[in-house]
């Protein structure tokens, strides 16, 4: 019998719960890589008043059952690859390079695996979060941009 990813990444996500000693109907979990002090504690309050919940990335968590991530600037010390396999969806900087494995996921055409913001600044950031999280309601829009992120070559 064929794995189902979706299956998976329930399950992934209801023991990361367990772990953390969260509710079942836990909203958002969101690892963050972020760098910036300023930035950090903007997303610890607007997290908190949104009731995501916001994990460090040094915390002993299951990178598979995390929803999304997001950083500030994108370097060796963050595991995409292994995120990217877990289906957690990213929230980056663009990068203004043709090597970027990223681009921003378009619903009307279910393509593209990322939620990218220009300025490094904490409202675009939000901003992207924002739009990464209302495309995740809907169970298509999730479905295929878990199936993108998955595919993504790092």
């Amino acid at each position: 019998m064929p794995i189902n990813p979706k299956n998976q990444k329930e399950e992934a996500r209801a023991t990361l719960l367990r772990h953390l000693g969260l509710p079942k109907g836990t909203w958002i979990t969101l690892i963050s890589y972020i760098q910036d002090e300023e930035i950090l504690e903007f997303f610890h309050s607007a997290c908190a008043a949104l009731g995501i919940i916001l994990l460090k990335n040094n915390e002993d968590i299951s990178l598979q059952g995390a929803d999304v991530w997001i950083t500030d600037s994108i370097d060796s010390s963050i595991p995409i690859s292994l995120l990217c396999k877990n289906g957690v969806i990213p929230v980056v900087p663009l990068q203004q390079n043709k090597d970027s494995v990223w681009n921003e996921f378009n619903p009307m055409k279910f393509e593209w695996n990322a939620f990218l913001f220009k300025e490094l600044n904490k409202f675009q950031m939000f901003a992207s979060l924002i739009r990464a999280i209302e495309n995740m309601r809907y169970p298509g829009d999730k479905r295929m941009l878990l199936q993108n992120v998955q595919s993504t070559k790092i």
